[in-house]
């Protein structure tokens, strides 16, 4: 796609935010096998829910723009996850790989940050204020889940790492 202008900007975002979730929801299971933490898991689990909402909500905003979602890969999220799923197979199984998977996936959340919030500005810009509050909701929600991740790495994972290190 041939981006002339905001419009065509804010289209190239959408699909780069879809293409990104899709790739999120592949990597997800992946990710949660190779945890030992249930806690962990049960956040990944929460963290694959939010990537089929986030999906949803930009299919709605596509859909009401007579716009196909697909199209366009995130090369930006496909290489936070090749990263990520580098880790798991260089790590063994262990409380660090569980603390470094979070600091995975916090890079992920990060990453959808930047772009759902550059992608509600230019909705609210373009006058596209059903679609902007949308995608407030994924920036919100996705910020909670990098507090949610921070709280589990700091109070629990990062801990346990440090304990595991101290025993060896």
């Amino acid at each position: 796609m041939t981006v002339e202008n905001l419009e065509d900007l804010y289209v190239e975002q959408l699909r780069d935010l879809y293409n990104a979730e899709t790739q999120v929801q592949n990597a997800l299971q992946g990710w949660m096998d190779a945890t030992q933490s249930d806690m962990l898991q049960e956040l990944f689990a929460d963290r694959l829910k939010q990537a089929n909402r986030h999906i949803s909500r930009v299919q709605q905003i596509c859909s009401a723009m007579q716009v196909n979602p697909a199209g366009e890969k995130c090369h930006g999220m496909e290489g936070l996850i090749e990263e990520g799923n580098a880790y798991v197979d260089e790590s063994a199984a262990n409380p660090a790989r569980d603390a470094g998977l979070i600091a995975n996936a916090q890079r992920v959340e990060h990453y959808g940050i930047a772009g759902y919030g550059c992608a509600r500005t230019y909705a609210r810009q373009l006058g596209y204020d059903e679609a902007a509050g949308a995608l407030q909701k994924n920036v919100d929600e996705s910020a909670e889940m990098d507090e949610r991740m921070s709280t589990l790495a700091e109070q629990l994972l990062n801990p346990e790492a440090k304990e595991a290190e101290v025993a060896a």
